[in-house]
């Protein structure tokens, strides 16, 4: 994400909040940060009170605002998060600014589509993720995130082995300006190290002090994120049925085929509905959809050695190199230039 959005959102999230004092912020640049999410998080009318007065925008007084802060716990996950009694439906529903989720998926199961107001940022930790995304789709290695805006439709899916991953949710008020269009994001050692310090905290065993601080560098942090879609491959599915097997080994191995379903039919001793119906049943995409995600996975490896568009475009099957970079920005997200 750029230099430009984050400037945007500081200036957004300073906008109307002067009359709200957080208690604390140790980290200058997320002070603005802070601010939106410490003013909008309910508390006792008591201790609203009792820190209204405090201003702490710089300074030396911030680390004693911090320790106040700390004493009275006004900034910390819901004690139902803590007690880890709510469901994840219920979390996405609560005043957290930032929900932290660890989540298991066995071998090969297939996360259904579906939609949450808050933000998503999912890392893959122990195995590769599959995350689609309209169009998209992406096989996230571990150690690799994906940015996925509030309310768009997506899946997750565990691919051959079983795999473990951990998001950050984001309150839509707070997610507004950290990007629009999902992407792959470089993940920050910083980045990595909030997420598993809030990943603690709502399992019940970090510091909930420490929640205030992380959520204001946390969002500082996704702000400064900058799409990385060269590090995630498209997804190809592998289908189980033996003609579309077929079909998908000689694709793979000449990407530029370019026989046609009915073709391929003959070849393989099925009709073209019959196999129609078996990719999308078997990969969830059409022919034409995993064909086309297919050359693109072909072209990706070829453009990154250094090869001219034109040429990876013809390789793959594309007389073209304007189609190509259609559908590699479709498919990928970004212009096949992108990737040099």
């Amino acid at each position: 994400m750029s230099k430009d959005t984050t400037k945007a959102l500081t200036a957004e999230l300073q906008t109307g909040l002067k009359s709200q004092q957080p208690t604390v912020c140790c980290h200058t640049k997320s002070v603005a940060l802070f601010k939106k999410a410490y003013a909008s998080h309910p508390r006792p009318q008591a201790q609203r009170e009792a820190n209204s007065s405090v201003d702490i925008d710089s300074g030396p007084d911030a680390m004693v605002a911090v320790e106040e802060m700390k004493q009275s716990a006004v900034f910390s996950p819901s004690d139902a998060a803590r007690a880890n009694l709510n469901s994840l439906s219920e979390l996405h529903r609560s005043a957290d600014p930032i929900v932290a989720h660890e989540a298991y998926y066995p071998a090969n199961m297939q996360g259904r589509m579906h939609s949450h107001a808050r933000a998503q940022l999912i890392c893959a930790t122990t195995s590769a993720v599959d995350v689609a995304v309209g169009d998209r789709r992406w096989t996230l290695q571990p150690g690799h995130a994906a940015w996925l805006p509030g309310g768009l439709g997506h899946s997750i899916s565990g691919l051959a082995a079983p795999s473990v991953f951990r998001s950050l949710y984001i309150r839509p008020d707070l997610a507004g300006n950290l990007g629009g269009q999902p992407s792959v994001v470089h993940l920050s050692p910083l980045l990595r190290e909030l997420l598993l310090r809030l990943i603690e905290i709502y399992n019940g065993d970090g510091d909930r002090g420490a929640y205030p601080y992380l959520t204001g560098l946390t969002l500082h942090e996704i702000a400064r994120a900058e799409p990385r879609p060269e590090i995630a491959a498209p997804f190809l599915p592998t289908p189980r049925d033996r003609r579309l097997k077929l079909i998908c080994d000689a694709l793979m191995e000449q990407p530029a085929d370019r026989r046609t379903l009915e073709e391929w039919g003959r070849a393989a001793g099925a009709s073209t509905r019959t196999l129609e119906r078996l990719f999308r049943e078997e990969t969830g995409m059409s022919f034409n959809a995993w064909r086309q995600t297919c050359r693109i996975a072909a072209a990706i490896p070829r453009i990154q050695r250094g090869n001219p568009i034109q040429l990876v475009a013809w390789e793959v099957g594309y007389d073209s190199p304007s189609a190509f970079a259609a559908i590699f920005r479709r498919v990928v997200g970004i212009n096949p230039t992108g990737m040099h």
